[in-house]
Formats: structure tokens, C-alpha cells, sequence
């Protein structure tokens, strides 16, 4: 076994995920969390829509799972005395950390996410919707028109104001 794979299981065995993404904090090492250096959150991701939340959530459940079974085979590891158990084992955990670090450098390359760092999900767009007749819908849909097109007006003077201030110097 490597030296970094054996670090990745002792990083892998502190680390907590959050059990629900619904919690909206997906906390990995206690290492991390426990630096004496101040820390600020920056936004590594946006997720544009239900389906990419969705393939997010089940990336990292993967991963969790993964990890869970790492940790798993190297305590059975540690445990067992066969040594013809113990080579299995070991074959198992090294293929398992193998997959287990192409997908974390996958969700690192797809989303800025490593099992190495905490995180917190922050949902900026939620929708919300209702039951209406046919008469409501349509009456909420010219309200929703008027609304933007004051929006757009109110922005497109704003840009003709700016450029004539721009002419101006």
C-alpha cells in the first residue's frame, strides 16, 4: 500500500460527511476544520439547475460510499491474521482507493469539490409553486409580464442615462 494511500484512509477515517445534503453542509476532515488559520468561504461551484443539484448530491453520496468502504476493508485489514485474507484485502482496498481518487479528481475537476475540504451548499434560486385555474395562471402571467417589462424598461434607461454620462466626460 502507498504512502498516500494510506494517508488518504487516515484522512478518509477522521473524515465526517454530512449524513443528509438537505443539512446544506457537507463537512469532510476534522483536521481541516480544526486549522488556527482564519477561514472565509468562496464559491467553487454553481449548480444551475434540479437535475445538476441532483447529479451533485448523488456524485457525493458515491463518494461517501466509497469512503465508507475503505475505511471498512482497511479495519478488517488491520484485524485479519491470514495472510492469504489479508493480500485479498489488501488487493481490494488498493483497487477501491484507486476508483475512489479518479472520483474525487473528477468532482474536483467537475465541481472544485475534494474529500479533502469542508464545504457548505448554499441554495441562492429555490422556486416555489401552486395549485391555480386556468383564470389565475393567466392573470398571474400578465401580472409577472407587466413586472418584467417595467424591469427591462427601468434597466434599458439606466443604460441609456450611462452612456450618455460616459459621452459626456
Amino acid at each position: 500500500m502507498t504512502k498516500k494511500s494510506l494517508g488518504l484512509i487516515a484522512l478518509l477515517t477522521s473524515t465526517v460527511l454530512a449524513g443528509a445534503l438537505s443539512a446544506q453542509t457537507i463537512s469532510v476532515p476534522a483536521a481541516a476544520a480544526a486549522a488556527p488559520k482564519q477561514q472565509k468561504l468562496i464559491r467553487v461551484s454553481t449548480l444551475n439547475s434540479i437535475e445538476g443539484n441532483q447529479e451533485f448530491q448523488k456524485n457525493v453520496q458515491l463518494l461517501q460510499t466509497q469512503r465508507q468502504q475503505a475505511v471498512e476493508i482497511n479495519a478488517a485489514l488491520e484485524k485479519e491474521t491470514d495472510a492469504a485474507k489479508k493480500k485479498d484485502l489488501k488487493g481490494k482496498l488498493d483497487e477501491l482507493m484507486k476508483t475512489l481518487n479518479d472520483n474525487n479528481q473528477k468532482m474536483v475537476k467537475a465541481y472544485g469539490f475534494s474529500l479533502e475540504r469542508n464545504y457548505t451548499l448554499v441554495p441562492e434560486v429555490a422556486h416555489v409553486y401552486m395549485f391555480v385555474t386556468d383564470e389565475e395562471a393567466e392573470r398571474h402571467e400578465k401580472e409577472q409580464a407587466a413586472i418584467a417589462a417595467k424591469e427591462k424598461a427601468a434597466a434599458a434607461a439606466a443604460a441609456t442615462k450611462e452612456k450618455a454620462g460616459a459621452k459626456k466626460k
